[in-house]
């Protein structure tokens, strides 16, 4: 199953990771993990490229497939960006629950489940 994080401070979403692999179909073939790459790596042009973000940083751990990005910059056209990929990832988890889990959080880790995306 991919788990997908959100995390919010004070000024919205400032965080967005993806975490293990679908089960769906195998490697290079698993439509639900191309669907997640695509939106993650999406995250990543949309802060760096088109709004020339400074100081996105690449969430990763070795030890398991992990892919995603954090952030400082809570600007509008930040969070416009982060609102429509949090908003697509979780029509991806609500379309394929078996193998997408979707939920937010504060940066305490408190669940946000049900709040604004």
């Amino acid at each position: 199953m991919i788990e997908i994080t959100a995390k919010r401070n004070g000024e919205g979403i400032c965080s967005i990771t993806a975490e293990g692999h679908s089960g769906f179909a195998e490697s290079g073939a698993d439509i639900i993990c191309a669907s997640v790459s695509s939106l993650i790596q999406a995250l990543s042009v949309g802060l760096e490229d088109v709004l020339e973000m400074r100081g996105v940083r690449t969430v990763r751990r070795p030890e398991v497939p992990l892919m995603g990005f954090e952030w400082d910059d809570g600007t509008a056209e930040a969070q416009h960006i982060a609102l429509t990929i949090a908003g697509s990832l979780r029509a991806v988890a609500e379309s394929y629950p078996d193998y997408v889990a979707y939920r937010e959080l504060d940066l305490e880790g408190q669940n946000r489940q049900g709040g604004e995306v």
